[in-house]
């Protein structure tokens, strides 16, 4: 049931009409009163919560290591089909780049070379 509602205000959400939306929480919280079960709305928030932080790891990213190399980058990762409007900058990467996308992970990183180079020296 708490999914259920967590859903639906996701989707709710998603559709991008915020007065539409504010409608249905509050009509929800109506319902949720007159029935006795407002403990439940701690409950949906968590997973909202959850299925947002699900979302944003999902989300298109390009990470670089400096700026200068950004637009390159994005280019790049378009080509590799990850398409994603803006690079961040990583002090992580040595050099290069990273994208992700969906679980898909592109790494044309200086960070990635060394550490291969690393596990054939220790292996």
């Amino acid at each position: 049931m708490i999914d259920d509602y967590a859903r639906l205000l996701e989707a709710i959400a998603e559709y991008g009409d915020d007065a539409g939306a504010e409608r249905v929480v509050r009509k929800l919280i109506a319902y949720l009163e007159s029935t006795g079960r407002t403990k439940m709305l701690p409950q949906i928030l968590r997973r909202l919560r959850a299925l947002a932080a699900r979302r944003a790891a999902l989300a298109p990213t390009v990470e670089v290591a400096h700026e200068r190399e950004a637009r390159e980058a994005l280019r790049a990762a378009a080509a590799e089909g990850i398409e994603e409007g803006k690079a961040v900058v990583n002090p992580a990467l040595i050099s290069g780049w990273r994208a992700k996308s969906g679980g898909r992970l592109v790494d044309r990183s200086g960070k990635e070379a060394l550490v291969r180079i690393y596990q054939k020296v220790t292996s």
